[in-house]
């Protein structure tokens, strides 16, 4: 469900796996999710390193630019996107997490959802960054090749 800036899940059924909270102004909930890569099916799964699906909501994580998978330029490209949807399943299963938006813009051009995911004070992207697998977004995507 999504309410104001932020992201706030309701009841999950049968879902067990990680504690998430999304936080706005003035709600906060938890609720369990488990993270894999993403099927035919997409409700709460990993598309490529800096998009994931929760509960039927698609979200582009806003503070970083990942390889592409789906429309890669070389092979290089195509591998380190892989290592990089790969370890952010990790990430998101490793602990309670919370998702944040980030700037004024709550949707980027394809709908999709902008926002920050953070554990213990730290972005997930950050995380990736550090792991060379994403660099920091700056308005504008660069060559992976």
């Amino acid at each position: 469900m999504l309410v104001g800036g932020g992201l706030l899940a309701g009841a999950i059924g049968g879902l067990v796996g990680i504690n998430c909270r999304f936080s706005t102004a003035s709600a906060q909930a938890r609720a369990m999710h488990s993270f894999a890569v993403c099927g035919t099916i997409r409700k709460t799964c990993v598309v490529d390193g800096d998009t994931i699906w929760l509960e039927g909501v698609k979200i582009r994580i806003a503070d970083i630019d990942t390889p592409e998978i789906s429309s890669p330029k070389c092979n290089a490209e195509y591998e380190r996107g892989i290592r990089a949807r790969d370890r952010l399943v990790v990430l998101l299963n490793g602990g309670e997490l919370e998702l944040r938006p980030i700037g004024n813009r709550d949707e980027d051009q394809f709908g999709r959802k902008l926002r920050v995911i953070i554990r213990s004070g730290r972005s997930l992207g950050d995380q990736l960054v550090s792991e060379n697998l994403a660099r920091t977004w700056t308005g504008r995507r660069e060559s992976w090749c």
